[in-house]
């Protein structure tokens, strides 16, 4: 599967998420940070922490060997830029537009990829130190607000960051970074049902929520028609 997924076939009707664990022994961090580019590895080098560090080696590089075998390159070879408001791009000379987008939490990240369309991913570890009623209110539309409030106690941790990662996920694939308040549009709130989109977004727009892993919810935001979403679970050493 990872030698053919990101072939021809797939270039307008699939959208593939990679799902990636970033703990990894010393010899897989090093054979991925073999592949980061003198930027990628300056900007590893300012990291206070290890664990920060070792995390970002390994997401920059499994996220080159992915887009390589997409572009069909050596992953020293891709070239990504930041975009005006941060979003990361791909040049290439290849026809066609191949978009992603990457978020991580802790260990767990999320890599979503597909051709011709504009794509934005998030994922957030589950917290339960923090005051969501006060945060939806500085952050949310006044109709998640209300929504999130009337949810039961045992619900609102989930519900809070699967509003949250939806919202992100739109933010990131329309590349317009903070210049959009994130209170200018609704998302549904509750956690248990097909993600949508209430108010203040194009139609053209798709939103898929999941779970990254246990307590990690995460969203796929996307322009176009409705794709075939494949989920991808990665093992950092064979890739």
């Amino acid at each position: 599967m990872l030698g053919t997924i990101g072939t021809a076939p797939y270039a307008t009707c699939e959208i593939h998420v990679w799902l990636v664990c970033l703990a990894v022994d010393p010899a897989t961090l090093a054979r991925h940070g073999s592949n980061l580019s003198d930027e990628e590895r300056q900007r590893a080098l300012r990291f206070h922490f290890d664990r920060d560090r070792n995390r970002y080696i390994t997401g920059r590089g499994i996220l080159r060997a992915i887009l390589a075998q997409y572009l069909e390159v050596h992953p020293p070879e891709i070239e990504i830029r930041t975009g005006d408001h941060g979003k990361p791009q791909l040049c290439s000379n290849r026809p066609g537009r191949l978009d992603f987008n990457v978020s991580h939490s802790e260990d767990t990240a999320v890599i979503a990829v597909g051709w011709d369309r504009n794509i934005g991913v998030d994922v957030e570890k589950v917290r339960f130190d923090i005051d969501y009623a006060e945060v939806a209110r500085s952050f949310f539309s006044a109709n998640e607000a209300k929504a999130l409030k009337r949810l039961s106690t045992e619900g609102t941790a989930e519900a809070f960051f699967s509003c949250w990662t939806r919202k992100e996920a739109f933010v990131k694939a329309i590349g317009c970074g903070l210049n959009l308040p994130l209170d200018s549009f609704d998302v549904s709130v509750e956690p248990d049902t097909p993600a949508r989109f209430l108010r203040g977004v194009d139609a053209r727009w798709q939103i898929v929520s999941f779970l990254a892993q246990r307590g990690y919810p995460a969203a796929l935001v996307y322009d176009g028609s409705p794709a075939d979403v494949r989920f991808v679970t990665v093992d950092p050493r064979s890739i």
